[in-house]
């Protein structure tokens, strides 16, 4: 087998317009609700957009966060079931900040009680989980979502077990989701599940994620992926109990990136963009399977296709897969979806920027 280093695999994805790490795609739907939103020099929407940030002392910013969660709860009503049993929200930066933030807090309040943290994961999830558990020095188990069952005699009481749904695995909604959750709700009631949304509002198909186990400590979501708006910082998080870490977001939150988000939510529903946009997806997929060989497929995610690895793999299909025990890897779309929307935007550009700085691309990159 001919060895590649990983920038010459890197290289093949990007002759392909692919890319092993997730972007967001920045759509021209959303360029426009922003372009709204700012306004003409002297028209009422630069005039509201001012009226964000002045008079402080009027407290009138404490409850501008309301109505971001108010239409988050009506954007996400067709897709998700949650109860009411999440009595605290919080605006966050994207979802690492929740997720850092849950992490850190369980990590400190278990070894107050002189108990081990412990966090599971399944293998091949979110990067983040991993790299934020590791920085506090909690420990990660990872299990095979293919034998799901078999996790549920290793997870104890004060454990912890992050999951995203739809799946950063693979970019699909995961079947057995609700399985899973009925089997650990009788098995270990105790133990809490931290669910990512994420990927909600990505997925063309319909689908419903039930939230209301009673094990699903918190909830947390981006809108980083399904509006293109990751540099914004626009997410948050839903928790049974407070959390100390974050109760100051309730004033310390940027203000237009809430604005943002929410008029994105009410200008295109859950399904809208994603929809829209699963054409170009299909497209992208035929180019990629040129490039890769074997067959490539659509995740429900629209950004992600998989590829599925053959019995003789080559290096590129090895430097894909995101875990050795997967039969298949997981290819972001992005740099040749935004180049089929626009042809002048190159699917390398990002290449040539880290060129010009002498750096590596994606070095450390784990945020959502």
């Amino acid at each position: 087998m001919t060895t590649l280093t990983a920038a010459e695999l890197d290289q093949i994805l990007k002759n392909a317009g692919l890319s092993k790490t997730v972007y967001a795609y920045v759509m021209p739907e959303t360029e426009q609700v922003i372009d709204g939103i700012m306004g003409n020099t002297g028209s009422p929407e630069r005039a509201a957009f001012h009226d964000m940030y002045t008079a402080a002392w009027t407290k009138k910013q404490d409850a501008m966060h309301l109505d971001f969660f108010k239409t988050w709860h009506e954007w996400t009503s067709d897709v998700v079931t949650l109860g009411d049993g999440y009595k605290y929200e919080y605006p966050t930066a994207g979802a690492s900040e929740p997720i850092r933030e849950a992490i850190y807090q369980y990590g400190l309040h278990t070894l107050q009680q002189g108990l081990k943290p412990v966090i599971h994961i399944f293998a091949g999830e979110y990067e983040g989980y991993k790299a934020y558990a590791d920085a506090a020095g909690i420990q990660v188990v990872e299990h095979d979502r293919n034998h799901w069952w078999d996790t549920l005699d290793k997870i104890e009481g004060h454990h912890q077990f992050y999951l995203s749904h739809p799946s950063a695995i693979d970019g699909n909604i995961w079947p057995e989701y609700d399985s899973f959750m009925h089997r650990l709700s009788e098995h270990n009631p105790a133990a809490k599940v931290m669910l990512d949304l994420t990927y909600v509002g990505c997925v063309a198909r319909d689908f419903h994620i039930n939230a209301d186990y009673e094990n699903i400590e918190q909830i947390c979501f981006s809108l980083s992926k399904p509006f293109g708006l990751y540099y914004h910082r626009i997410g948050g998080v839903l928790s049974r109990t407070e959390s100390k870490g974050l109760f100051g977001n309730q004033w310390f939150k940027n203000l237009l990136s809430l604005k943002i988000g929410t008029e994105m939510m009410k200008h295109f529903d859950v399904h809208e963009l994603a929809r829209r946009y699963q054409p170009v997806q299909a497209q992208t997929l035929t180019q990629a399977a040129e490039v890769l060989g074997g067959e490539v497929k659509a995740a429900d995610i629209f950004l992600l296709g998989t590829i599925d690895i053959p019995a003789d793999p080559k290096p590129i299909h090895q430097y894909l897969r995101r875990h050795a025990t997967h039969g298949f890897a997981r290819i972001c779309l992005t740099p040749t979806i935004a180049h089929i929307v626009n042809p002048e935007i190159s699917p390398d550009v990002h290449v040539r920027y880290y060129e010009q700085l002498q750096l590596e691309p994606n070095r450390g990159a784990v945020m959502p």
